[in-house]
């Protein structure tokens, strides 16, 4: 039986100074007519994806995007049909937002969006925009406790691999109720009992899986960039790279999102030079603790 291709589809996304995301309502002659996503559509014979961001953008939303900057791409399958979105991130456009098809417009909190419900081949985009920029990285314990003191809910911690998995899952479990996005470095199981926002794979053991796991959020870290497209490849959401990787990382255009991992707040703005998505801050070496402490206070 002849496999129908995914229809190609191509979306923008769109941040405000506060960093919400511009969001449109399908309209009632749509289909999933009532659902939220963000603005794009069909890429049309003949067009690029750019080029059909670019036009469903102003189409939608009355955008001109006049910096566009590839950003992830993903298939999603529907009941009925696949789709394979390609995504953009708008990094400069003008015009002001408003409905030219009769649709609702508006500027949410990806992790807590206000209008819904989100059309559910955007989640996994969603869930990759909530993403905060900086995860600290922190061991479990009382020790992690004491050592996030002064986060704010929605702030990224990354809990690594040492003790027993039990202490991982209740000290996932102490951080999250506290309001942090818990990244838990382990095992599938351990993440889904202890409510993680998501789970790290530590490399090599990801190269053994057959496919994704089944979690919210799934990074996998890596030697180098080289093993990015066999994580894109088995769904990741986003990989985590040694600082030294990054004079080999490319250009824009990479399989999937990328965090570095890094030790002071120089770190932080050497990522956002490079385009990366974020870092991962060791804040489980003494040397390093006072960097956390200065970039929970550079937020402020």
């Amino acid at each position: 039986m002849n496999r129908v291709a995914p229809l190609e589809v191509a979306v923008a996304v769109v941040r405000d100074g506060a960093g919400r995301v511009l969001v449109a309502e399908r309209t009632p002659r749509q289909i999933a007519g009532g659902y939220w996503e963000l603005p794009g559509g069909k890429i049309e014979a003949g067009e690029t994806p750019e080029q059909a961001a670019r036009r469903e953008l102003f189409e939608e939303a009355g955008l001109r995007a006049e910096i566009l900057r590839p950003w992830i791409s993903y298939d999603y399958a529907f009941p009925t049909r696949s789709v394979r979105l390609h995504i953009f991130s708008v990094e400069r456009y003008s015009g002001t937002p408003e409905g030219r098809e009769g649709n609702r417009l508006a500027w949410v909190d990806p992790a807590r969006p206000a209008v819904g419900p989100i059309l559910p081949s955007n989640r996994r985009a969603f869930a990759l925009l909530a993403l905060p920029s900086v995860f600290v990285r922190v061991c479990p314990g009382d020790a992690a406790l004491a050592a996030v003191r002064g986060f704010e809910p929605g702030e990224g911690l990354l809990l690594g691999r040492s003790g027993s998995p039990g202490q991982r899952v209740q000290t996932a479990r102490r951080l999250a109720a506290g309001g942090a996005r818990v990244l838990l470095e382990g095992t599938p199981l351990e993440a889904i009992q202890a409510g993680a926002s998501g789970l790290v794979s530590p490399w090599p053991e990801w190269h053994r899986f057959a496919g994704r796991p089944p979690v919210d959020l799934w990074a996998v870290r890596c030697a180098g960039p080289a093993e990015l497209d066999l994580a894109a490849r088995l769904d990741a959401d986003f990989g985590i790279l040694p600082s030294a990787a990054a004079r080999d990382l490319a250009p824009p255009g990479a399989p999937l999102p990328v965090f570095l991992e890094g030790t002071d707040l120089r770190s932080v703005e050497r990522a956002r030079a490079l385009g990366v998505f974020g870092v991962v801050l060791d804040g489980t070496a003494p040397a390093t603790a006072r960097s956390v402490g200065d970039w929970q206070e550079s937020r402020r």
